[in-house]
């Protein structure tokens, strides 16, 4: 949760964003509101800077924040189902236990962060990097992973089942106890080499 504090600073500097940037679609009136209830029902936040911010918990089911920077933030527990997350920066946040329940993240950058026990499913993660990530326990249950980035990912017992596979690349990654059962490989590379046994 925001502190008074913190909340009062981003929230000037959210308002200097939008003075000298008005081609962000960032609300006031939105982040105001997440600053004070913990809950952002399909609030507008795109390009909102929540760099390094505590947002664990939060309520944010539907909302708009693509582009926006979440580097390093504290994620933990944070309900984004069916949030526009295309292009969002996750690198280096903790994720743990969120829920991504049919969200889109095209093109997102998860490099790094901690993913263990996060809800995938049904998401659109096209192209995402996931490099180097935690996913231990992901649950990725039919997701769109088409061209998402696994390098050096720990995966130890995720979940795929009919997830959607085609030219994913899970090079150096730790596949322990994962479930792959119905799953989409198409010009997918494993770190065995490259499994074309769904084309």
């Amino acid at each position: 949760m925001l502190s008074t504090r913190k909340f009062i600073v981003f929230l000037g500097f959210a308002v200097t964003i939008v003075y000298w940037k008005s081609v962000l679609a960032l609300d006031e009136e939105d982040l105001k509101q997440l600053g004070l209830v913990n809950h952002c029902v399909e609030c507008d936040l795109t390009g909102a800077d929540f760099f390094q911010t505590d947002l664990s918990g939060v309520d944010l089911r539907g909302a708009d924040l693509v582009d926006a920077d979440l580097r390093e933030a504290n994620l933990k527990g944070i309900d984004l189902r069916g949030a526009y997350l295309m292009g969002a920066d996750f690198a280096g946040a903790d994720l743990t236990n969120a829920d991504f329940f049919m969200a889109n993240l095209s093109g997102t950058n998860l490099a790094s962060a901690n993913l263990h026990n996060v809800d995938f499913s049904k998401a659109n993660l096209t192209k995402a990097n996931l490099n180097e990530t935690i996913l231990t326990e992901a649950h990725f249950y039919a997701a769109n992973l088409t061209g998402a980035e696994f390098t050096g990912a720990d995966l130890t017992g995720a979940y795929f089942f009919q997830a959607d596979l085609t030219e994913a690349d899970f090079t150096r990654a730790l596949i322990r106890n994962s479930d792959f059962e119905g799953a989409i490989l198409c010009r997918t590379l494993m770190p065995w080499g490259k499994d074309d046994s769904g084309c």
